[in-house]
């Protein structure tokens, strides 16, 4: 079952040093990738151990985030919407437990009605754990 969080307590430390409360800490983050607009209103985070994939909406701007997972012979896609909310699967979730020693893709987007796939920016990733 795929999970949203409302991140709650915006402006707290974590707002202090450009985090999202409740994202994953940085210490646990493998790999990061932006929306491609100027001040990114999307980011996805991956973290190897646990298959871990995170979708935040960083801007209150009626965009919403999105992101495409997908590897040879699955995908699936998480989306999350008004500032501060984030969407995130894991392994231990049906369809989400991505392959070892595999490339997996990513696409981070910003969609809203009529708009789908703006300011997308790909990222490739091997996933060795």
């Amino acid at each position: 079952m795929k999970r949203s969080h409302k991140l709650a307590g915006v402006i707290t430390a974590g707002l202090l040093t450009g985090a999202l409360v409740g994202a994953p800490e940085a210490a646990a983050i493998d790999h990061e990738v932006t929306t491609a607009d100027a001040d990114p209103g999307g980011v996805a985070w991956f973290t190897e151990h646990g298959d871990y994939v995170y979708v935040c909406d960083q801007e209150a701007d009626g965009w919403a985030a999105g992101l495409e997972v997908y590897w040879n012979g699955g995908s699936y896609t998480l989306s999350a919407g008004g500032s501060g909310n984030c969407d995130l699967a894991d392994a231990s979730e049906p369809g989400h437990n991505l392959p070892e020693k595999a490339y997996i893709n990513f696409r981070v987007y910003l969609h809203k009605s009529g708009t789908p796939y703006a300011y997308q920016r790909t990222a490739q990733w091997y996933n060795d754990h």
